[in-house]
C-alpha cells in the first residue's frame, strides 16, 4: 500500500504545468511512496502511459493495487541518472524530478538519515550498494570531510566538525546518527531554529548518494529524451540543487548541446502557505518548469 506518512510536495502545481497531453508518455522519477505518480496516473486516459522510477528498493516491496492492476503504469528499479540508458531520444512528453528524500526515509531510524532519531549511520538511498556514511567518516581524510561539509552543505563550521570527526574516531569509530549528531552539535553554535546537524547531514547524505552528479546526469539525459514541446518540472530544496536546475535551463553549464528549453509560465513556484502549514516539510521546496524548444 501507498504509505501515507509522505505527503508528495506541490502536487496540484506539478499537474497543472507538467501533463500537457492525457495520451502522454511521462516519467516520475522519484516514485517514493507514489504520491505523484498516482495523480498523473489520474490525469492521464487510457493511451496515455506512466513510468516511475525507484532507486530504493526497499520503497517498492509493496505497491497498491492502484498501481498493479494499471497496465498504463511501469515501475523501474533504477536511478534517474539513467534515463538515457532506459529511453530514446525524443519518446516523453514530461517528466518528473523530486530531489531529496521521502518522509518515510527520513523516518526510518534504520536508514540512518535523520538526527532527530538514533539509528545506524548508513544514509544509503539504494541500500544495496555503496559506501555507507560510517564507513566513509571513519576512512576520510579531515581535508575530504570538510570538502563535503563546506561545498555540499554550506556548514561555517566545516573545519571544526571535521577536526572532531577525526579526533573522535581515533578513540571509536563513529556507527551511530546520535554519535554524529552529539558531535556536531558540540563544534556549531545554534544560530536559529534550525538543528545545528541539519548542514551536515544534508551534505554527508549528498555525498554518499552522489546527488549532485546524479542531477546533472538526469537534467542532460532529460533535454534528449523529451519531445519538442515536452515539460520537465523539477522539485528542489535546497539553494544548491536550484541553482543547478536554474543555470540548466537557462543553457549554462551544458557542454555540446544546442538544445534549448524556456520556462513555463513562471520561472519558479513555490508551496502555498496552505500546503507549507500542513505539510511543514514542504517549506523550502522550490517548483521549476521548463519547456524543450
Amino acid at each position: 500500500m501507498i504509505n501515507t506518512t509522505h505527503e508528495a510536495v506541490m502536487v496540484d502545481e506539478v499537474l497543472e504545468n507538467l501533463v500537457s497531453k492525457q495520451n502522454g508518455k511521462y516519467i516520475d522519477c522519484t516514485f517514493g511512496a507514489g504520491g505523484h505518480s498516482l495523480k498523473i496516473l489520474k490525469k492521464l486516459n487510457q493511451d496515455g502511459t506512466l513510468i516511475s522510477l525507484e532507486k530504493d528498493k526497499l520503497a517498492t516491496l509493496t505497491l497498491s493495487t492502484e498501481f498493479t492492476d494499471d497496465k498504463r503504469f511501469n515501475l523501474i528499479n533504477d536511478s534517474f541518472s539513467n534515463l538515457n540508458k532506459l529511453f530514446k531520444d525524443g519518446e516523453i512528453d514530461g517528466i518528473l524530478i523530486d530531489l531529496g528524500i521521502s518522509s518515510t526515509q527520513l523516518d526510518d531510524p534504520e536508514r540512518g538519515f535523520s538526527f532527530q532519531s538514533n539509528g545506524p549511520l548508513d544514509m544509503r538511498i539504494d541500500t544495496s550498494q555503496g559506501q555507507t556514511a560510517a564507513e566513509w567518516l571513519n576512512s576520510a581524510t579531515k581535508k575530504e570531510i570538510e570538502d563535503v561539509l563546506w561545498t555540499l552543505g554550506e556548514e561555517r563550521a566545516s573545519r571544526k566538525i571535521a577536526s572532531k570527526i577525526c579526533d573522535s574516531r581515533e578513540k571509536k569509530p563513529i556507527e551511530s546518527t546520535k554519535e554524529l549528531s552529539d558531535l556536531i552539535i558540540s563544534c556549531v553554535y545554534k544560530r536559529s531554529k534550525k538543528h545545528p546537524a541539519t548542514n551536515s547531514f544534508r551534505a554527508i547524505r549528498m555525498f554518499i548518494n552522489q546527488e549532485i552528479y546524479e542531477l546533472q546526469c538526469a537534467l542532460e539525459a532529460a533535454s534528449y529524451i523529451l519531445c519538442c514541446g515536452g515539460r520537465l518540472a523539477v522539485i528542489s530544496f535546497h539553494s544548491m540543487e536550484d541553482r543547478i536546475v536554474k543555470r540548466f535551463f537557462q543553457g549554462k553549464d551544458r557542454i555540446g548541446s544546442n538544445i534549448k528549453f524556456k520556462y513555463f509560465k513562471e520561472k519558479y513556484k513555490k508551496p502555498t502557505k496552505n500546503e507549507m502549514s500542513t505539510n511543514p516539510r514542504s517549506r523550502s521546496a522550490i517548483l521549476r518548469v521548463a519547456e524543450k524548444i
